[in-house]
């Protein structure tokens, strides 16, 4: 109880969820729609405009895709949430922030997907991290740090594991209003550091599958207690996502 009255002080104000902005995009076969709360960061900063439609037709995407860490995919929703508090905590009050990224990914490697088959789905997506992350030669950000700090005698060879991007290692089927999605999460993803990413993903066809991102990002401090509220915000958000075929 005593920790639950604390919590806004601690972590501070974040989304505001009694001001709710609605979302819709056309993706394929999909209507995706949801509502975005508000307390926006930056609220005066005009955001990119995204598509309404995206017709999932590869010969007509191309030139809209942009490069995601290991993803290639189009960015249909954006939104970003500061946590502020009193103006002695965090760095000038700010405690963490939230973000939240739903984009249309395309496969990789001329690589299929199994449509409505989420153990599918988590079979591509482990390989595509490993090839990501661990690949040797010019390799991924874990097989270079791996080979920087080797010989390091500060270390005995060990990497610091800030150094290091911890790929998933459970992933969940979630249902959420009647659809069922893939949830994972990853730790330092692109560059390495204390960040969290959290995904659900969904498999729109062969092709393309859906990924709604929320990346934490909070100041030193009691920060299990601030990963908790802004994962619960993540989740309420998601909560309020809708994915329907039409």
């Amino acid at each position: 109880m005593i920790k639950k009255l604390l919590m806004p002080f601690i972590t501070g104000k974040g989304p505001d969820f009694g001001q709710l902005t609605p979302l819709n995009c056309r993706t394929g076969d999909y209507m995706l729609h949801c509502q975005l709360p508000g307390n926006v960061h930056l609220p005066t900063k005009e955001r990119e405009k995204k598509p309404d439609v995206v017709n999932l037709r590869q010969d007509m995407l191309e030139s809209m895709f942009g490069q995601v860490f290991n993803r290639r995919c189009i960015s249909i929703g954006f939104e970003w949430w500061s946590y502020r508090g009193l103006f002695l905590q965090g760095t000038m009050g700010q405690l963490g922030d939230l973000s939240l990224n739903i984009d249309v990914n395309q496969t990789a490697h001329a690589k299929r997907l199994v449509p409505n088959d989420l153990l599918n789905l988590e079979s591509y997506l482990r390989q595509d991290f490993w090839d990501y992350y661990e690949t040797e030669g010019d390799g991924g950000i874990n097989w270079r740090a791996r080979e920087r700090f080797k010989n390091d005698p500060f270390t005995n060879g060990a990497v610091p594991q800030q150094y290091l991007v911890q790929l998933p290692d459970n992933y969940e089927v979630v249902d959420i209003n009647n659809v069922s999605w893939l949830a994972y999460y990853l730790v330092g993803e692109g560059t390495t550091g204390a960040k969290r990413s959290y995904y659900w993903a969904y498999p729109l066809n062969e092709n393309f599958y859906l990924t709604v991102r929320f990346q934490i990002n909070f100041e030193p401090g009691d920060a299990s207690i601030r990963l908790e509220r802004m994962l619960t915000d993540a989740k309420k958000i998601m909560s309020m996502v809708e994915l329907r075929k039409e």
